[in-house]
């Protein structure tokens, strides 16, 4: 592969209908994980963060599978592993090449997430992410859908751990799976619940 080992990288098929991208992918050595059904993004995390944790990595790279995380970035993010616990993909700087709605609705997120966990979030709903071994192996996940990323992030953060942000492009996808409106609301679900849990 050109920036990782092929033993290195691990793609979750969250129950997709086609299957030419991992029946290719299995040929050269790519870890496949596979789920029958379509259980959603949070799921398809967790099933790959319990795999990786049962190897001996010390951090996680998470990029979506759609083209929108050119991994050419990687290294901006292994420079900042020894500072930061995780290391997040901002779009901040470059939400101009989002479309409206999405645009609001990470605003939205990201500021309510901010107030959360008392420090700026530039870009909560970015999946281009680093995570440290350490993270994952103390932060109890529960969410299947796009919170599962706003989930680890505030809970981590309360625990202790530190963040740190990439500036990167953004990069159109010729098909999104974000539902702005019904994500925002999963996001205030999530902050309930999880503010309801800290009291």
């Amino acid at each position: 592969m050109k920036f990782f080992k092929a033993e290195d990288i691990f793609l979750v098929d969250d129950g997709s209908q086609d299957k030419s991208l991992t029946n290719f992918l299995e040929k050269t050595g790519v870890n496949i994980i596979k789920h029958s059904t379509n259980l959603g993004k949070g799921a398809a995390l967790r099933s790959g963060f319990s795999i990786i944790l049962k190897r001996d990595y010390t951090h996680v790279l998470m990029a979506d599978a759609d083209g929108q995380h050119p991994l050419e970035h990687y290294p901006r993010f292994l420079r900042l592993a020894k500072r930061y616990d995780m290391v997040i993909g901002s779009r901040l700087g470059h939400m101009g090449g989002m479309p409206i709605h999405r645009q609001l609705s990470n605003r939205i997120t990201s500021t309510f997430i901010s107030v959360m966990v008392g420090k700026r979030i530039e870009d909560s709903q970015s999946g281009y992410r680093l995570i440290s071994r350490r993270i994952l192996e103390r932060v109890s996940l529960s969410r299947n859908h796009y919170d599962l990323e706003s989930e680890l992030l505030v809970k981590a953060l309360w625990m202790g751990f530190t963040v740190g942000f990439v500036s990167v492009p953004v990069v159109p996808s010729s098909k999104s799976f974000i539902h702005p409106l019904q994500d925002v609301l999963r996001a205030l679900s999530l902050a309930v619940e999880l503010l309801a849990g800290k009291a």
